[in-house]
């Protein structure tokens, strides 16, 4: 099973393989999902299914509540169920195969198939580039089309995982050949996000090998520096640099400011926007896939909106707002139950498991970055996400077991 599951992040880019079956919307990554979750569904059956305690199916039980009732209140529940299904749906089965099947010693082979996956995507948003297939401004789209955040969305997560684990690999085998393998790819996924130009997902890079390298050098670290001074100084970091990289100037117009002004600019206007809107559908939010046309509808009469802002405005640029105004207060209060519920098993485990720290940082990475986009709000992004939620649990039964044992 551990290998069909590999199969499944190997080609986490099938989903833009589209078509229809007896007219239902789908894609090649579902069918494939669909196909091992059913093959799954038996041998575990063989074997035994493997008991999912409350501290897991609750915090999911109560978002799969929040969802239904956003696709009912949504107005186009083909666009809702479409969004159910394929950002949620699928990717629960996902982490279902990963909690029945996958044991601690697996981990490495699913780290090393997300990575050859990115490393893939990275190649490919390379030659566009060289072969000059980019947008007006210079920025390559990739494979993924629409918009070069996507490249960097996906490459972010894995080039941390990348850095992180080879960091581990090398620290724990002293076989430095792995730590120039290591960063001749992350050189790759790098230079495809630095094509992409996504200052979001330098920043969340950074923000998460930031939280990687202070867990692993903890120890040290408070040995030299109190913890409350290390807290301010992090603190005041991160403010700076997030306001450096996303301070508007609302002085520029959209024809005559740089890229980075302008999209600045929208951003802070698509979050005050989303925080009005909010305002108005304050507890079941506005339906799941119905935001851009709620934000059409409270803006189309406001100036520069239905040319500039609405049409960039597919989801509000931020998963905190995301999951308020399409799954209501019970989603977005979910969503961070399953956060803490990842953080705290993370962090309970770190000292016994170095792999729980690599978790964190990729985590880490999809979180920083969606302070500025609805990062698991796509198809392959959201079953990271949830692949990252299933190995917590992993590592922590794994640490459990030699707990008993000894």
């Amino acid at each position: 099973m551990v290998y069909l599951i590999s199969l499944i992040l190997l080609l986490l880019p099938a989903y833009l393989i589209r078509f229809s079956i007896l007219g239902i919307p789908t894609t090649l990554l579902e069918v494939l999902i669909y196909f091992i979750f059913i093959y799954g569904l038996y041998q575990a059956r063989q074997a035994g299914f493997r008991k999912i305690p409350p501290k897991i199916f609750l915090p999911v039980g109560f978002l799969i509540i929040a969802l239904t009732a956003s696709v009912v209140i949504a107005p186009d529940k083909r666009v809702a169920l479409g969004e159910f299904k394929g950002f949620f749906i699928d990717p629960i089965l996902v982490f279902w195969l990963i909690y029945q099947f996958v044991k601690s010693k697996d981990i490495s082979k699913l780290f090393i198939v997300l990575i050859l996956s990115g490393t893939l995507v990275a190649i490919y948003t390379i030659f566009q580039k060289i072969l000059g297939q980019t947008t007006p401004d210079g920025r390559v789209i990739g494979l993924f089309g629409y918009s070069p955040n996507y490249v960097a969305l996906f490459l972010a997560p894995i080039a941390v995982m990348l850095t992180t684990y080879s960091f581990r690999l090398t620290a724990e085998k002293k076989n430095y050949w792995l730590l120039a393998v290591g960063g001749l790819l992350l050189a790759l996924n790098l230079l495809a996000i630095y094509f992409s130009g996504s200052r979001g997902g330098i920043l969340a890079i950074f923000g998460g090998l930031a939280i990687f390298a202070l867990i692993h050098f903890w120890s040290w670290i408070r040995q030299r520096i109190s913890s409350q001074i290390i807290l301010v100084i992090l603190i005041l970091m991160a403010i700076y640099t997030s306001w450096t990289f996303l301070k508007p100037d609302f002085t520029v117009s959209q024809e005559s400011g740089g890229r980075v002004a302008t999209s600045n600019n929208l951003r802070w206007q698509i979050w005050q926007t989303s925080l009005e809107l909010g305002g108005k559908h304050p507890i079941l939010g506005v339906g799941l896939g119905n935001f851009q046309d709620s934000f059409d509808e409270l803006t189309r009469d406001r100036g520069n909106f239905p040319e500039y802002i609405t049409p960039m405005a597919l989801t509000p640029h931020n998963i905190f707002l995301m999951f308020w105004l399409s799954t209501g207060l019970l989603g977005l209060a979910s969503f961070i139950w399953i956060l803490f519920g990842f953080y705290q098993q993370a962090v309970k485990h770190y000292r016994s498991n170095p792999t729980a720290v690599v978790l964190v940082a990729v985590m880490s990475t999809m979180v920083i970055y969606g302070l500025v986009e609805a990062s698991i709000w796509k198809n392959d992004l959201s079953i990271i996400f949830w692949v990252m939620w299933g190995l917590v649990w992993v590592t922590d039964n794994a640490n459990l077991k030699v707990q008993n044992a000894k």
